[in-house]
């Protein structure tokens, strides 16, 4: 009887020890990177899929020349961008914002490389250690370094400009020159690798960064030859909700019902625009958006009184460089003949997600029955403009 007692007492021990361990899945990251110092600090900015929002920073401060560990509890998988600022002297310029790390609940990853192109550290353990991505990483790795190189010098000459020291020419030269590193070979490894491997997270991940550009057909035929294993994932999990948001926006459908509040506290529906053509424009100050607006200035007042609505998405102005208002070029932005609506304002903040506003300019045109007609970047003006031309 005590026998049995004893062994019955360490079952339910090892059990217990055993739940215990499932509900605290730990990450754990290491790296060796040369010219690390005590006193550097490196950033650990989680951020979320699809949209690369921030969601929180962790800050490690370096104990051991060389070398760093970073351990935390995660339920879920993780996305990090890691980044490094020296104790003393000012930060290397590099071409990314940080090293790109995925991270499941209890895996282990390794990190390898140096200070001066931190961002290029080789990246080894848990989704890493697929076999079927030893060239591709390999290639980033090695593109990361050289294009790294010619970003510093770019950078250099453009600090250059306004002073009796600029070097245009140099500035082509380089921005040539970094362009020239994009890899087609590459990218037709990394497209073979999301579009053919179904077993694993990571193939996952790299097909959620293409969805912009994805029909909804095409990425429910993808998504269902996904393993159950992989569906089940974080990963997974988010991409099943994606394929609902691209039904609700795709061409020929007939968008969800939505409310926001205008920058002026005012109600603004879907409904509102029925039996017009109404356009969804998500802004930004970038490229595209600096050549987009002027074209969509003179669309509204040409055709507005006969029956085109605008409606623009954006983060709140305070977060945006006030230089804009005054620049010639990008004042036009802040001063728009449409209702604006805040995407950053707490009660909006659904929109950037059943709309999926992941980048800027997104333009999208729905029509006076209500369907999506167009939804895209710079690329959707002309058709826009073509239809306005023939209907109005």
């Amino acid at each position: 009887m005590k026998v049995r007692w004893i062994s019955l007492f360490s079952f339910s021990f090892l059990f217990l020890v055993s739940c215990i361990n499932r509900e605290i899945d730990q990450i754990q990251i290491k790296a060796d990177i040369d010219g690390l110092v005590a006193g550097d600090t490196i950033l650990f900015t989680r951020f979320g899929l699809p949209n690369w929002e921030d969601l929180e920073t962790d800050t490690l401060i370096v104990k051991k020349e060389g070398t760093f560990v970073f351990t935390d509890t995660a339920t879920q998988t993780r996305n990090y961008f890691i980044g490094y600022r020296p104790y003393q002297g000012i930060a290397p310029t590099f071409c990314k914002r940080g090293i790109v790390v995925y991270i499941r609940p209890n895996d282990y990853i390794c990190l390898k490389g140096n200070t001066d192109c931190f961002v290029a550290a080789q990246r080894r353990g848990g989704l890493y250690d697929n076999i079927r991505l030893k060239d591709i990483l390999r290639l980033e790795d090695s593109l990361d370094i050289k294009r790294n190189s010619v970003f510093r010098k770019l950078m250099y000459f453009n600090s250059l400009m306004g002073t009796e020291n600029a070097c245009p020419d140099s500035i082509d030269y380089y921005f040539k020159a970094y362009r020239s590193f994009d890899s087609k070979e590459l990218d037709e490894m990394i497209k073979n690798y999301q579009e053919t491997v179904n077993d694993s997270e990571y193939a996952a991940l790299l097909y959620m960064g293409v969805l912009y550009n994805t029909s909804y057909k095409e990425f429910k035929e993808r998504f269902e030859r996904f393993t159950p294993e992989v569906k089940n994932s974080t990963t997974g999990q988010s991409l099943a909700y994606m394929l609902k948001v691209k039904a609700n926006i795709e061409p020929g459908n007939t968008p969800s019902a939505f409310t926001v509040t205008d920058k002026d506290g005012n109600q603004v529906s879907l409904s509102d625009y029925k039996g017009k053509y109404f356009l969804l424009y998500h802004w930004g100050v970038c490229p595209g958006t600096i050549w987009v607006h002027p074209r969509l200035l003179d669309l509204y007042e040409k055709y507005h009184d006969k029956g085109f609505e605008v409606l623009g998405f954006t983060k709140q102005e305070e977060e945006l460089p006030a230089s804009f208002r005054k620049d010639k070029v990008t004042a036009s932005l802040f001063n728009q003949p449409w209702r604006t609506v805040y995407t950053t304002q707490e009660s909006n903040k659904f929109i950037a997600d059943d709309y999926y506003f992941a980048g800027v300019p997104i333009l999208m045109l729905i029509s006076p029955e209500g369907k999506t007609i167009y939804r895209g970047y710079t690329d959707v003006y002309e058709p826009l403009k073509k239809l306005l031309e023939e209907n109005l």
